[in-house]
């Protein structure tokens, strides 16, 4: 079963996966790539050491948890915790392994 598959993950109001729950993973997988949790929430990726060979590491661990493979680009489209955390929460899926 995926993170997202646990019980209490999903909110009754929410078809999808708590926000909080997202941005936590995000900010982990960040963490570990970046060796480091020096950044805050609306800070640029790669303002904070960030370069684009983590990007495919973070996006495989999010992808793992999803139970999908995600795309690299959304990572470039949204290049902070929260806008990452707000995208990936309404993809579809982590909207079905919320359910």
């Amino acid at each position: 079963m995926n993170d997202f598959g646990t019980a209490g993950v999903a909110s009754p109001a929410h078809d999808g996966p708590q926000p909080d729950r997202v941005r936590a993973l995000v900010r982990e997988q960040w963490t570990d790539a970046l060796e480091h949790d020096g950044f805050g929430d609306d800070d640029d990726f790669f303002e904070v050491g960030g370069h684009s060979l983590l990007i495919a590491d973070i996006m495989a661990g999010l992808g793992q948890a999803a139970g999908t493979r995600l795309p690299l680009r959304l990572f470039f489209d949204h290049p902070t915790v929260n806008e990452l955390a707000t995208a990936l929460a309404a993809h579809e899926a982590f909207r079905q392994s919320a359910r």
